[in-house]
């Protein structure tokens, strides 16, 4: 255990309560608020019905009490009209009546004209009220909107329906000195179509006239209709409005008053099939909910989901609705929500100040703990610093034992290498002697001779230098290549011709130990070599592939020599696993070369064994920096 381990272990004594307590804290946090967002989301769906439940019954009131006011407006849209009429025409008697008897000493043709000019200009109803005056003889006295057919006989004048209009109104007044009468006619800006009238009429007995007055219905409930809008734009507030549309989907009343008396699929703030459905529904069902997508509110806010209650008026033609929106409820979720964050924040508030004492009291227990286990560490460190500075000396020792195998394999190799060139010098010096004693030598073959054996020479010489650099201890990175070391491999390690040796080598430059590279395959080399050696398999085969992997390079050694079992092969990289093994293809090299690779190339390498086949794999960095 090194010095940073047994501090984790003490700070782990020392701190686990802390994080232990700090755990239950978390854990309680997470089920509080875990409990808060289930309440939140029980209190969401309540509400929600709620809201929905409480806004269709107050829609649903507020449309119904718009409806009952338009019943009573319709009801009394005909007596207010006869009052209205009424009121019009005793003020035109009286002003006859006043000219009359203010100039009763006047000629009557002048008094006449004088009530004539009186009324003639008077107005109202909008303009489209005046005064009319007939004789008891059917002739027309006064007729503002055609003075031509002043003085004219009105005995045979139908109205629209084919009544003759004046008798039926002489008639009328026989028995009371006034009256009204309903007729049709046609209206001055529409000729073709008829249209019901109510008139007023009453005797003016001076003159044996009578003075009358008349409304179109559909005129003055038009004004009515106006006198409902009114009322109904003065109960708009924000989002909380009523809405006013015919079957023809005209806007007769809305909050946006660019809207009114437009098409609202013109408009386009309410999809098409949802205006469509609430006009078919009114008029199938006359009253209902209908719930629908808004594409766009008079606030500008878009697609919000719409729910209405309607009321159909088929007199007027009128679909009346009041709807709500499913989003408003936000603002309520929100107050309920801040609320139960609050008891939230206040239950983790309480939780902390318990938990802040009980981890007081556990910090000053595991301080004493962790004391009295730093004592007993000290001590077993000390005991086991001996154990590891022995383990250490062995393993150093395996290491030089290693090496020393190695070299001695490379004395093996250098005096093999040695004894052809050292025949070459021997025989050609031996001939040159007996030559020159017969005094056969020529100056060109002494030449040719002496540079045959300055060559050879050359050659021992360079491989001196080859095994002398790379058995010296080298700490520093160098460049080379794949090529450059396989060579230098097979240069001191000499496979039998009846090894089939097969190469797959990617050209590749490395920037690393190149010593170190070199004697862990040679040592991986040399094992394939003592295996094949003890191997009586006939088509014996190495292969050897070297290739990029990304930013690596791999080394993968294959040989069909004898294999590994599985006992042996999870034992391969021990410390001690050395010569006992050698024969069956692991030699004791494979610690040196496992420490070599992981140390100080900063690699892997890896062993595998099917049946007699064993594979290396060595996967190293290709550049290292110091």
């Amino acid at each position: 255990m090194t010095y940073k381990d047994e501090k984790k272990l003490i700070n782990l004594l020392k701190y686990s309560p802390l994080i232990f307590i700090f755990f239950i804290f978390v854990t309680i946090s997470l089920f509080l608020y875990s409990q808060n967002k289930k309440n939140f989301e029980n209190d969401k769906r309540v509400l929600e019905e709620n809201f929905i439940n409480s806004n269709k019954k107050n829609i649903k009131n507020d449309v119904e009490h718009i409806h009952n006011y338009i019943n009573r407006i319709q009801k009394e849209t005909e007596e207010e009209l006869k009052k209205s009429l009424k009121q019009r025409v005793y003020e035109a008697y009286d002003i006859a009546l006043s000219i009359y008897n203010s100039n009763k000493n006047l000629p009557k043709d002048m008094i006449k004209k004088m009530i004539k000019d009186a009324l003639v200009n008077i107005r109202f109803l909008d303009g489209r009220g005046y005064f009319y005056i007939y004789s008891f003889d059917y002739e027309c006295i006064l007729l503002p909107v055609n003075r031509d057919m002043e003085g004219s006989n009105f005995y045979y004048f139908k109205e629209g329906k084919g009544k003759y209009l004046t008798r039926e109104i002489i008639k009328s007044l026989q028995n009371k000195k006034e009256s009204f009468l309903k007729w049709y006619y046609h209206k001055p800006n529409d000729m073709k179509n008829q249209y019901e009238k109510l008139g007023f009429n009453k005797y003016f007995e001076p003159f044996n006239w009578y003075i009358g007055t008349g409304e179109y219905i559909d005129d003055f409930e038009k004004k009515q209709q106006e006198k409902v809008l009114e009322y109904i734009s003065k109960l708009q507030y924000k989002k909380d409005y009523i809405f006013v549309i015919n079957s023809k989907a005209q806007y007769l009343s809305h909050p946006v008053k660019k809207f009114i008396n437009k098409d609202a699929k013109i408009v386009n703030n309410v999809e098409h099939n949802s205006i469509d459905s609430i006009i078919n529904k009114s008029k199938n069902s006359k009253k209902g909910y209908i719930t629908y997508k808004q594409k766009v509110r008079f606030d500008n806010k878009k697609d919000l989901v719409k729910t209405s209650y309607f009321e159909y008026i088929p007199k007027w033609d009128w679909i009346i609705g009041k709807g709500f929106y499913k989003s408003d409820i936000k603002e309520q979720l929100e107050i309920r929500k801040k609320f139960l964050d609050k008891q939230f924040n206040e239950n983790i508030q309480t939780l902390f100040v318990i938990l802040f004492f009980i981890m007081l009291i556990f910090f000053a227990l595991s301080l004493y703990l962790s004391k009295h286990f730093e004592e007993i560490f000290n001590k077993y460190k000390t005991s086991i610093q001996k154990y590891i500075n022995e383990k250490t000396r062995q393993q150093r020792n395996l290491a030089c034992q290693a090496k020393t195998n190695a070299l001695a394999e490379m004395l093996v190799n250098i005096s093999h290498q040695w004894r052809q060139p050292l025949s070459i010098i021997s025989t050609l010096s031996t001939s040159m002697q007996v030559q020159k004693q017969l005094n056969s030598l020529e100056d060109k073959e002494l030449i040719k001779n002496l540079d045959t054996i300055n060559n050879t020479t050359q050659k021992l010489s360079k491989t001196i230098d080859e095994f002398n650099t790379l058995f010296k201890s080298q700490d520093t990175i160098s460049t080379f290549t794949s090529d450059e070391l396989l060579e230098k491999c097979f240069n001191i390690v000499k496979f039998d011709k009846q090894i089939s040796i097969k190469t797959s080598i990617d050209s590749i430059t490395l920037n690393s130990y190149k010593s170190d590279l070199i004697q862990v395959l040679i040592n991986i080399l040399k094992n394939s070599k003592e295996a094949f050696f003890e191997s009586a398999t006939n088509n014996k085969t190495l292969d050897i592939k070297i290739k990029h992997k990304n930013k690596n390079l791999e080394i993968v050694i294959v040989d069909n020599a004898l294999g590994i079992n599985k006992k042996t092969l999870s034992r391969v990289f021990e410390p001690y696993f050395t010569t006992k093994y050698k024969y069956q293809g692991k030699g004791n090299g494979l610690f040196v070369c496992k420490n070599l690779v992981e140390n100080s190339l900063k690699g892997t390498i890896e062993i595998k064994s099917i049946k007699n086949v064993v594979e290396v794999k060595v996967v190293v960095p290709k550049s290292i920096k110091e």
